[in-house]
């Protein structure tokens, strides 16, 4: 088992066995835009969203002594999303009870409440990818020059090198050389947040 994994599960320890509030901010820190993203998922307004994430950090610090990590069976992604379908859910169903909302329908309430255990692990899976690449690209983009960060943002657009070069007014091969640099170390750095994070 490698090192960043043991510090990993150390944290998670740490939260499940203490009121240890260093480890509950940095747990904060790393996942509140996660279980944000995942929320705004499901067409959620942005204010219901900021109040729903209370209530989703509220329920997991509640909820944290009870989790137990099950490797290849509940992934601590999945175990969050499972919290925050069942707030989201409870939510709804009050609101609608009330009839206060028209944010969601009755359908709608009930697709989101179905959703079944596999397709919430690819919900999951989906968004974390995104977020820790958007991570990672906003980690690493103070350690190039800003023209080496447009070359490389032309070339996601699929421009070809060749454009790009004439629009640089730099050769193909410099195109190349820079998109390399950057896609490396950004490979790396989606790779250290994965450990460091748990995915």
């Amino acid at each position: 088992m490698d090192k960043q994994y043991n510090t990993k599960q150390t944290l998670l320890e740490k939260l499940i066995h203490s009121n240890d509030e260093g480890s509950w901010d940095e747990f904060v820190k790393h996942y509140d835009g996660y279980i944000y993203v995942v929320i705004r998922k499901f067409n959620i307004d942005n204010q219901t969203a900021e109040d729903l994430l209370q209530e989703v950090l509220l329920k997991i610090w509640k909820s944290l002594p009870k989790y137990e990590y099950r490797k290849n069976e509940c992934t601590f992604r999945t175990w969050l999303c499972l919290v925050i379908k069942s707030t989201v859910s409870n939510h709804f169903r009050k609101r609608s009870t009330k009839n206060q909302s028209k944010t969601i329908s009755h359908d709608e309430l009930n697709d989101w409440v179905s959703i079944s255990e596999p397709e919430l692990n690819k919900i999951a899976e989906l968004e974390w990818k995104s977020y820790i690449s958007n991570m990672a690209w906003d980690n690493i983009t103070s350690e190039f020059a800003p023209r080496t960060i447009e070359i490389f943002e032309h070339s996601l657009d699929e421009e070809d090198n060749e454009l790009i070069a004439e629009k640089f007014q730099i050769t193909e091969a410099s195109v190349r050389v820079y998109k390399s640099r950057v896609k490396k170390v950004l490979l790396r750095e989606i790779s250290r947040l994965n450990e460091e994070l748990g995915g």
